[in-house]
């Protein structure tokens, strides 16, 4: 066995899997690759950009002028019935939806982008969401629930 198999075996044993840099989250066939900057790594107090390009299947985007969308941020779980801590306003950035959004203390928070068409636009209504750490070591996991 190479060193480099001893490595990636011991790494896949302890469940020190890296974190993705950029998250794919989809609900049929509207589907947004996430990013916070700075790095993936959402800061405490202070802003994290968050930026989400927004498609439908076979790689049409779908543009803000296009889309009601909104985007919720929780504590914790977006649990049916639960209050969003914040609501970012989005912009339309080039071929990216973006907004601003400030994890007021350290854990996990989900993110969830909804929306649908506007009229004279046709695409399925969508529920994307992700779960986020801030602070701490930062970095992402995908919550598939949506």
């Amino acid at each position: 066995m190479t060193l480099k198999k001893v490595v990636l075996f011991t790494v896949l044993l302890l469940g020190l899997t890296p974190a993705l840099a950029h998250e794919l989250a989809r609900d049929g066939n509207v589907g947004a690759l996430m990013h916070t900057d700075p790095d993936d790594a959402p800061l405490v107090g202070k802003p994290t950009a968050v930026f989400f390009e927004l498609n439908q299947r076979g790689g049409k985007a779908i543009p803000l002028a296009q889309c009601r969308c909104t985007l919720q941020v929780y504590a914790g779980s977006a649990a049916p019935g639960r209050k969003p801590q914040s609501t970012g306003v989005l912009k339309q950035t080039k071929n990216e939806l973006t907004s601003s959004v400030t994890f007021p203390v350290a854990g996990a928070y989900t993110m969830v982008l909804q929306g649908a068409p506007r009229p004279g636009f046709t695409f399925p209504a969508f529920r994307l969401s992700w779960t986020v750490r801030a602070g701490g070591s930062g970095g992402m996991d995908m919550d598939m629930n949506h």
